[in-house]
């Protein structure tokens, strides 16, 4: 339930460890490194290392080409990420030598490019030969001749007959032939003397005539397409023969994936290195440490090391500390709705304990159906059960967010008597029947929602600028809004008066209060004390309410003149302060729009709470008519409509809640006291994309 503090820290120790304590710190993970500050090192002393990390980006470039090959060219995939024990990973990453797998992949993948390119080569002049098939003549003799051309080619048929007519028209001496015909074209293999070939290529042209040519072989289109045929057959054969060898080569998947893990991390000791600042023979490096694992850091770093110095000191004012949250068992799912808004600053709060019970709550509301919220929280359980080895840090808090909201959602469908769409006697209200009612707790878990963030952000407004200054800031709004509440509903129920006056009397003297002081400025944060300033306007917005509520006449009226000309006095000198002071003060009272807006934007768990059982109890209705209705099968159609139509509600109805409480926690709970733009802690550690280590055997 709260950020955990963090300690500066520095590391000297002696060029010849340096391996040593990277591999010591990278092991423990709770360090993170960052660059050293130049500028706060004597730089005639120290310079950068000069670490390159070239060789192991060469080698992770060829372990991914090489997986990124085998596994689109084989039939193997890697489902996810791979489990390993430690015997496995030590064998992989200290005696498997990938070169050996490397050179056969490169032969293999060379061949296949150089056969596939051949193969389309081949396919293509396969399928430019089929039209002319019916072509006696060899190929060579379709070339220019001492005395004759041939040209052979093809035009569109709508442009066949105006074509050739033309042809004979102008050409003096033509012949041609139609050797094929398909859906669009024809195709034409025209003959002409020497002296009129250009002539017959400027008529033809103008008929979008597209020429064709042919290799000069001793061979007919005919043969000539055999040939190909079995060229390509062979290739095929060829081609088979290579997925073979690839398939064989497929068993390695798994250990390349693991590798390139493993070389990940030696890249990130790498490029760690060059963060150092060294002399001829020590070096040092600054990072972040937890402040509660200092001790236990700093043991295990004397047990392993004689020649290192570890320095730690407090954040200071000039340095933003990485933030890691620390939250309950219980509380920890909801970080992800933190972590998907963004983590707080170093000196602010973590929401996530704040906002729990409400996202909690809010799910299990919007979500509306005991039946639906049963399934969410069995599903979460099977699955937890059934894939936890496999489950990273980030899809636990998803799956245990989710099992909390199912069962929030069993008790808020149980409360409406809603089971898959099935009213139940068993409840505390019925939604439809009692709309007004369900609006009403709606809007008044909103209030309750937005008066706890005012009150986090007054508590440490009052903590760091005193008491006063949450009262100007954060509780004349509390103030005005619940006693605008009680009024209206005192007024509304026509009794109790005197509860209706003294509301009314809170709520004028709080807008008093803000009007007042919204818009103060050179008091803005040093409210320890009430001085006489203050206290005239504190004066002036009691006697203002009585005034106008006519409570003890005339003195409200007697005491609002007396305080405004106090206050006219002392603001002699700076009267176009306090009018702006005012002014100012009276547009923050419109912020009451934003408020009322936001306790209203509440209502959308009563619209989705109804959505959610209307959907369901409709889906029930059309599978009790398709029953009756479809004779024989009736009742088939009718499970087939339950599931699907249940499958699909859920679905949506699970999107529509995560999405909408979620909207409510950043926008109106979020913006009352939350300050992000925090950057994580990272901490220099093994971290494992593709492999999943057994608990025994993490590093």
């Amino acid at each position: 339930m709260s950020i955990v503090r963090m300690k500066k820290m520095q590391l000297f120790a002696h060029k010849e460890i340096r391996q040593q304590l990277l591999a010591f710190l990278q092991q423990q993970g709770v360090v993170q490194l960052h660059p050293i500050d130049h500028d706060q090192i004597q730089q005639e002393l120290l310079t950068y290392s000069a670490v390159s990390s070239q060789d192991i980006d060469e080698t992770l470039h060829t372990l991914q080409h090489m997986v990124t090959f085998l596994q689109k060219h084989s039939k193997v995939r890697i489902p996810g990420q791979i489990m390993l024990d430690h015997q496995q990973w030590a064998h992989i990453t200290q005696h498997y030598n990938f070169q050996e797998c490397f050179y056969k992949c490169r032969k293999v993948e060379e061949d296949l490019i150089r056969l596939e390119a051949k193969k389309q080569q081949l396919a293509s002049q396969k399928q430019q030969l089929t039209p002319w098939l019916p072509v006696t003549m060899r190929l060579q003799d379709l070339q220019a001749s001492p005395l004759v051309t041939y040209l052979a080619g093809s035009l569109k048929q709508k442009k066949q007959e105006d074509c050739l007519q033309k042809l004979q028209g102008t050409v003096p001496a033509v012949h041609y032939e139609t050797i094929s015909l398909d859906k669009e074209k024809a195709y034409l293999l025209i003959v002409t003397l020497h002296e009129y070939k250009e002539q017959a290529l400027e008529i033809l042209k103008k008929y979008d005539f597209s020429q064709s040519s042919f290799p000069k072989i001793k061979a007919t289109p005919k043969r000539l397409y055999v040939r190909l045929t079995q060229e390509l057959s062979r290739i095929d054969k060829a081609l088979k023969q290579l997925s073979q060898e690839i398939n064989n080569l497929s068993p390695n998947l798994p250990k390349l994936v693991s590798l390139i893990d493993y070389y990940q991390n030696i890249r990130e000791n790498k490029i760690v290195q060059r963060w150092f600042l060294e002399s001829d023979k020590a070096f040092v490096i600054t990072g972040w440490l937890p402040a509660k694992q200092e001790a236990a850091f700093r043991k295990a770093l004397r047990q392993h090391f004689q020649e290192v110095e570890l320095i730690t000191v407090e954040p200071g004012a000039a340095d933003t500390p990485p933030v890691e949250i620390e939250n309950k068992k219980l509380v920890k799912p909801f970080e992800v709705i933190t972590e998907l808004y963004g983590y707080p600053i170093y000196t602010g709060i973590d929401p996530t304990a704040y906002l729990a019970p409400f996202f909690a709550l809010f799910f299990g509301i919007c979500l509306g159906d005991a039946g639906y919220g049963l399934i969410v929280a069995i599903s979460t359980v099977y699955i937890w059960w059934k894939f936890k080895k496999r489950l990273t840090p980030g899809s636990q808090k998803f799956i245990g967010l989710f099992f909390i909201g199912g069962l929030c959602a069993i008790g808020a469908g149980a409360a409406m008597g809603s089971w898959f769409g099935v009213a139940s006697k068993y409840k505390l209200f019925d939604p439809l029947a009692q709309l007004m009612l369900f609006l009403g707790i709606a809007l008044g878990l909103g209030i309750i929602h937005i008066f706890t963030g005012l009150l986090i952000k007054m508590r440490e407004n009052t903590r760091e600028n005193g008491f006063w200054a949450g009262l100007w800031d954060q509780g004349a709004w509390i103030l005005l809004i619940l006693s605008l509440l009680i009024y209206g509903i005192v007024q509304s129920l026509g009794s109790w008066p005197v509860i209706a006056t003294s509301s009314a009397f809170i709520a004028l003297f709080s807008a008093g209060l803000i009007v007042f002081f919204q818009a103060r400025s050179k008091d803005k944060n040093t409210q320890d004390k009430l001085d006489s300033y203050q206290l005239l306007y504190l004066l002036l917005a009691i006697s203002i309410a009585v005034w106008i509520l006519k409570l003890f006449d005339p003195l409200g009226m007697i005491a609002t003149v007396v305080l405004v000309a106090g206050i006219f006095y002392r603001s002699r000198n700076s009267f176009k302060g306090f009018l702006a002071r005012i002014g100012l003060g009276i547009y923050a009272l419109y912020g009451f729009t934003g408020y009322f807006g936001d306790i209203l934007s509440y209502s959308r768990l009563m619209a989705l709470g109804l959505v959610g059982g209307i959907i369901a109890m409709v889906i029930n209705i059309l599978a009790g008519i398709a029953r009756e209705l479809v004779p024989g099968i009736g009742l088939l159609v009718a499970i087939l409509i339950l599931l699907g139509g249940h499958a699909f509600n859920l679905v949506m109805s699970l999107l529509s809640a995560f999405v909408h409480t979620s909207r409510l926690q950043y926008l109106e709970f979020f913006n009352k006291f939350y300050v992000s733009g925090g950057k994580k802690f990272k901490p220099f550690s093994w971290t494992y994309k593709n492999v999943i280590l057994t608990e025994a055997t993490k590093k």
